[in-house]
């Protein structure tokens, strides 16, 4: 699942997690594909962003938090550049924080 803005949305792609307003109101379900009435509809609600499903997005925003934790990484694992597990290690890291930003 990758977080993308609502630009960057396109039919077919397949919602990760719901849409909601602030207050809570689902504007759509997980699982739900996206249509450009859909599209349209979640753009006039106001939504920002959007968790979707499949291939990843090129280009897509990683966001702060997962940038912020990317740069902590690679501070963390800096003296390990020869050690393959750890490369490993911060790999699997560095994806799952791509993932849930």
């Amino acid at each position: 699942m990758q977080k993308i803005s609502i630009e960057q949305a396109k039919a077919d792609m397949v919602l990760g997690n719901d849409v909601t307003t602030a207050d809570g109101k689902v504007l759509a379900p997980a699982d739900s594909r996206l249509d450009d009435a859909l599209l349209r509809r979640l753009k006039l609600a106001g939504t920002l962003k959007l968790v979707v499903r499949g291939k990843a997005v090129p280009g897509a925003d990683m966001g702060y938090d997962a940038l912020a934790r990317a740069m902590r990484l690679e501070y963390l694992f800096r003296a390990h550049h020869n050690d393959k597990f750890m490369m490993a290690l911060k790999s699997v890291l560095f994806n799952h924080f791509k993932e849930r930003a």
